[in-house]
Order: C-alpha cells, then sequence, then structure tokens
C-alpha cells in the first residue's frame, strides 16, 4: 500500500512539473504570451498554425510541434543556422538527433538571448517543425 502511494505521488509530482498547451493559430500563441514567457522565440512564420508546447518547469526545457505554409520556409530557415548545438539537457541527445534525421527532419537551430537554445527538426517541404528548447 505505502509503495502504491508512493508512486501515485510521484507520477502527479512529475505531471504537476510539465504545462501542456495548444495553440490553433500564431495569433492564439501571441494573445496567451507564450513568446513573452520564453517557450518559443517569436521568429515563427506567419502562417504558424497547430502549435503544441510542452513545458517543463522544472528543468525549464520545452518539446513541442507546429505546422506552417512550406512557401514561409525560406524567410523562416534564414533566422536559423542550420545543425544542431553539441549538447542539450535531454539525456538521450544523440539519439534523439540521429531518429529526426532518419525520418527525414533537418536540424536548425536559433539561440536567443541568454543561455537557452532551441532546435528545430524541420520537413520544410509538409511545413512541419518539432522542436527542443534547452
Amino acid at each position: 500500500m505505502l509503495l502504491a502511494c508512493a508512486t501515485l505521488l510521484c507520477a502527479c509530482d512529475l505531471q504537476a512539473d510539465t504545462v501542456e498547451s495548444g495553440y490553433a493559430t500564431l495569433a492564439e500563441a501571441r494573445q496567451d504570451e507564450l513568446f513573452e514567457r520564453g517557450w518559443l522565440p517569436d521568429i515563427l512564420p506567419p502562417s504558424t498554425r497547430d502549435i503544441r508546447t510542452n513545458n517543463n518547469l522544472d528543468h525549464n526545457t520545452s518539446t513541442g510541434e507546429f505546422s506552417f505554409d512550406p512557401k514561409d520556409a525560406p524567410a523562416f530557415i534564414a533566422r536559423l543556422k542550420p545543425g544542431t548545438f553539441p549538447a542539450m539537457k535531454f539525456a538521450d541527445w544523440n539519439d534523439i538527433v540521429d531518429a529526426q534525421a532518419a525520418s527525414g527532419r533537418r536540424a536548425w537551430s536559433y539561440r536567443g538571448g541568454g543561455e537557452h537554445g532551441w532546435v528545430f527538426f524541420c520537413d520544410l517541404r509538409k511545413g512541419h517543425c518539432e522542436y527542443m528548447l534547452s
């Protein structure tokens, strides 16, 4: 019984540390001040839609995805650097990078002001990116 209670408490604690959000449009994300809170940089294409974020408050990391019109891809990637950062706060970082490459997504990185950096794994032809902040 004690083990079951401890497991339940740990599970509740883990869920409380992660905040999930979704936005149908870029305008909705701006209205909710997503960018001011630092979970994504305000560099996404104007046609961005279907934004999903998972923000871990304890570890100060974020993962998510979004879609956009592929015609906006050149202007978006012009703000990014090709490739990833050498290390992120994710224990299986090399496996993540390899899996993304195997699925046909190319890696792009962006360093905002301060210590944080985002890596975007994008299929530009489909107008879809997954991202990680660390």
